[in-house]
């Protein structure tokens, strides 16, 4: 290849633009953590495994209190006596949102400690493109995760699903993705600026973790931290994905669900993004992308 087609190939690929290059971009970065993640088997069994051992604890402890798969105290507080079912789909979207959490908060230092950081950010792409592009791989990893967690429980557990709700349970989660994404946005600031920023990516996710109706319905919750827990993505999404699992498309109380995650999702992916914006320029013009 001549110098002269090697400079037009290279100007054509930074005029290039728009939504479609963007979603290629994402897509390439994707399969890419698919490549690396599947270089080391013993990682991809790791998060396939996890998510089956965060759930027998809280089946083991509710087996120990309640007796047997049904709970009328627990009717009270839920509306459902069946808090196998309630735990098992609960259990299963917080795989979803710990791979978003953790896999796209620290893609950055990922990049970094590779040494590959420096020569993604000059790519001819949007800096936000490249956390989209995690984040599509996190989604669909935990996405796996959720899946192979929900047959676990029916086919082991007698957890029951209706399958009339799985595909509006689908729209719930591209909902909570948007949400938890502007949250990702703030964590991937903190790790920028901080670099070993997995300290606070611990606190903030367990800080949600503990406030959404995971395990428990957020009523026993002081009331401090229910009115809180009303402010997070993650508490109706989780309410939600498990109604429409539980009661298919009669499930109560989606619309006020769903109207609440778009007015939330739009507050924290406009902030997310802003202030990954500002946090982005300033590493770079600080020349900290390479620091440790």
């Amino acid at each position: 290849m001549t110098q002269t087609e090697s400079s037009s190939i290279h100007e054509k690929m930074m005029e290039r633009g728009g939504l479609r290059a963007e979603l290629r971009a994402a897509n390439a970065l994707s399969i890419k953590q698919w490549r690396v993640e599947f270089s080391y088997p013993l990682s991809v069994l790791y998060f396939i495994v996890m998510p089956f051992l965060w759930f027998l604890p809280m089946l083991l402890a509710g087996t120990a209190v309640a007796g047997s798969p049904t709970s009328s105290v627990f009717g009270t507080y839920t509306g459902t006596t069946d808090w196998v079912t309630y735990i098992a789909i609960g259990s299963a979207f917080s795989g979803l949102a710990m791979s978003l959490f953790w896999g796209t908060g620290m893609a950055f230092r990922r990049e970094q400690n590779v040494g590959t950081l420096e020569t993604l950010m000059t790519t001819p792409i949007r800096r936000d493109t490249i956390v989209w592009g995690t984040m599509l791989h996190n989604v669909q990893h935990g996405g796996l995760g959720v899946i192979l967690q929900l047959i676990f429980s029916v086919l082991f557990f007698g957890a029951t699903l209706n399958l009339w709700g799985v595909f509006p349970a689908l729209g719930i989660v591209a909902l909570a993705v948007i949400g938890m994404q502007g949250i990702v946005f703030a964590l991937t600031c903190i790790v920028l600026l901080a670099k070993q920023g997995w300290m606070i990516i611990e606190v903030v996710s367990e800080v949600f973790l503990i406030i959404a109706p995971i395990s428990y319905p957020i009523v026993v919750l002081p009331p401090i931290l229910q009115y809180v827990s009303l402010a997070s993505p993650l508490t109706w999404s989780v309410d939600a994905f498990r109604s429409f699992l539980m009661y298919g498309f009669l499930a109560p109380g989606i619309i006020q669900a769903v109207v609440a995650l778009l007015i939330i999702d739009i507050l924290f992916i406009a902030v997310g993004s802003l202030l990954f914006k500002y946090t982005e320029r300033y590493v770079r013009a600080q020349g900290a992308l390479s620091q440790f």
